[in-house]
């Protein structure tokens, strides 16, 4: 069976052989499969996915983030189909889903996964399906950023203009196609109000956003004597009330260049995706430099790096009673990481790219504090002793 390997952040180089010393060394790293092993359009491929650790032992549970262990984003290489899809834990340690092509030619897939203990990984393969490939569709900035879809009339725009390694937000705002009345109706889809996945042109940035806004949230897992279930029917979280109409979501392009746009929600039981292609800016000189350049940092200072994996470290252990400073540094855009809450202890900090913020806080209570970005993505722990 030909199979097919990737690192994080990576593309796909190698079918047969696990060649790349990078790939040896990652702490995590996952492995492709397909059956049959030739992909034929039109007809249903398993594909699947085994997690190994850096000893080469397979990784058999991954954490559950938005309610899937593992989301898989399938696009062409022109981006005019996107498949958003979750493979699922089978016989052995593999996460497998059985999908059809309906087009031949060349396939990107998107991996994103969290292992037990690690922050978020996205890794990428090329996939090259048998049969006639769909004439190249153009990617061309959309004038028009309003969409009728299912019977809304979604509009998406940007805080700004977008220029790269700046944290900006997307707003997306919801009416009734017939009646031009706001939406207040949408359901949760994976955990979330909606799901943004962002693709470039070139296809070697990736980013998956998630509106800021919650609404009242139930939330199973949080339950208290909840038996520990993988089950994703019980563990999916619940809207309680009306939603609101606009919904924004804070991302950050990594380069200037084309980028498309997808923006996912829920309604009826049905979900809808709403492309936008997008042109962003490349960004100032001034702020190029300063993004590679060194960071002074108060001595005793805990320093926190924020990088598209998540918060490293991700747990923190600070003595009762005594002050501390926890140095966020987030070196480059392209990731949610644009805000940290430690709700225990009332702050909210914007942490742009390429500077570091300085967060001071004096833990009173013995005891653990979570702190996350704005969406909930990037999840870490303050232990007080």
């Amino acid at each position: 069976m030909r199979r097919i390997f990737g690192s994080a952040g990576a593309l796909l180089l190698t079918w047969t052989t696990m060649a790349s010393a990078a790939v040896a060394r990652a702490p995590f790293h996952a492995e492709l499969t397909t059956s049959p092993r030739r992909v034929v359009m039109g007809v249903p491929a398993e594909l699947r996915f085994t997690v190994r650790d850096s000893a080469g032992q397979a990784v058999r549970f991954l954490q559950f983030v938005h309610e899937r262990p593992l989301h898989l984003i399938v696009v062409s290489t022109d981006l005019s189909n996107f498949e958003h899809i979750h493979p699922e834990l089978g016989v052995g340690d593999e996460y497998a889903v059985t999908h059809t092509f309906h087009a031949g030619g060349r396939y990107r897939l998107f991996a994103d996964y969290t292992p037990p203990g690690s922050g978020t990984l996205v890794e990428s393969f090329d996939l090259p399906v048998v049969g006639p490939a769909a004439s190249p569709q153009p990617l061309v900035p959309d004038l028009d950023s309003t969409r009728i879809v299912d019977g809304m009339r979604v509009t998406l725009r940007f805080s700004r203009p977008p220029v790269a390694n700046q944290d900006i937000q997307l707003i997306a705002t919801l009416a009734d196609s017939a009646t031009g009345q706001p939406i207040h109706d949408l359901q949760l889809y994976l955990g979330a109000l909606a799901h943004v996945i962002l693709i470039s042109a070139d296809l070697k940035d990736f980013l998956h956003a998630h509106p800021l806004e919650t609404g009242e949230v139930f939330d199973p897992s949080a339950t208290p004597g909840l038996v520990h279930t993988h089950d994703t029917a019980q563990l999916a979280k619940v809207l309680k009330g009306p939603s609101p109409d606009t919904l924004r979501a804070a991302v950050n392009f990594p380069r200037g260049g084309l980028y498309k746009v997808w923006f996912q929600l829920q309604r009826h039981g049905r979900v809808s995706t709403v492309p936008l292609v997008v042109s962003v800016g490349e960004a100032p000189r001034q702020m190029a430099v300063q993004a590679s350049g060194r960071h002074a940092i108060a001595a005793g200072a805990i320093r926190i790096s924020v990088s598209a994996s998540g918060y490293s470290p991700a747990r923190i252990e600070l003595p009762r009673g005594k002050p501390a400073i926890l140095a966020f540094t987030r070196p480059a855009g392209g990731n949610c990481g644009g805000t940290v809450v430690i709700p225990d202890f009332d702050i909210r900090r914007d942490l742009p790219v390429g500077q570091t913020v300085l967060v001071s806080l004096t833990p009173r209570d013995a005891g653990e504090h979570a702190f996350h970005c704005a969406m909930g993505m990037y999840q870490g722990l303050i232990v007080v002793q």
